[in-house]
């Protein structure tokens, strides 16, 4: 298991970080604020270069998205105002900018900035890391499908579609407060993760959280995935028995 790609089973050629590596700032943006370093105890698995290398862009995208993301904690502020800022100054075209506005925070007003965002693209890269941590804390290699749910995901030209999704979250965040599963994440300002337990009908939740603030939950099944949990190591998911 521990050799072939966490997402296709084909055999691994390198290491893909999860989350990917450039959501966490690098020292030399933040040493003069922050005294401590964020780029340790990075989780790994092993990866094709269709799922690592190819999807480096995706990554890059998937920063400058959660990063400037208004409401993020003070790490994702600088992140925003030093690496995020100079990836956007290399390559203009990697946001589409729509406008500008201020906001008004605790009697403050900031500047920001209204863009476009690529839902489809974001999805496929939470996609990316449920898989990746399934893998990481199971050594198991879903197969199934994945529903990805947020409040984030807003569209003001499709109303059903935005509803659905922040009514979905509502639920999830209800649900978790039940959960009795341990929230990991060795560096929690940053990224944590937390899978749900089980239900009745083989259906699991990972909840990603992105600079404290920034929740995504991924829906999968070990049903859809064509695995039944049979032994140890599928039902250390579900962090209870099920019966065949």
């Amino acid at each position: 298991m521990k050799e072939m790609c966490y997402w296709c089973g084909r055999d691994a050629t390198s290491k893909e970080h999860v989350p990917p590596k450039c959501l966490f700032p690098e020292e030399k943006d933040i040493k003069s604020i922050y005294k401590e370093t964020f780029r340790r105890s990075l989780i790994t698995v092993p990866s094709c270069d269709e799922h690592n290398l190819a999807k480096s862009h995706d990554d890059e995208y998937l920063m400058v998205c959660l990063g400037g993301r208004v409401g993020n904690n003070g790490i994702a502020y600088i992140h925003t105002n030093t690496k995020i800022k100079r990836a956007i100054e290399r390559n203009s075209k990697l946001i589409h900018t729509q406008g500008e506005d201020e906001i008004s925070i605790s009697g403050k007003r900031f500047p920001v900035l209204l863009v476009h965002i690529d839902t489809y693209r974001l999805m496929r890269s939470f996609e990316s890391i449920a898989r990746a941590l399934v893998f990481h804390e199971f050594s198991f290699r879903y197969q199934g499908r994945c529903q990805v749910i947020s409040d984030i995901f807003f569209s003001p030209k499709d109303f059903k579609s935005t509803n659905f999704q922040a009514k979905s979250a509502q639920m999830l965040s209800r649900e978790r407060k039940r959960w009795t599963t341990e929230n990991k994440g060795d560096n929690p300002r940053i990224f944590t993760y937390q899978f749900s337990n089980l239900d009745a009908f083989g259906t699991f939740t990972v909840a990603l959280t992105f600079y404290e603030e920034t929740v995504i939950y991924v829906i999968m099944s070990l049903l859809d995935n064509g695995t039944y949990p049979q032994n140890g190591k599928i039902i250390k998911i579900i962090n209870r028995p099920i019966s065949k």
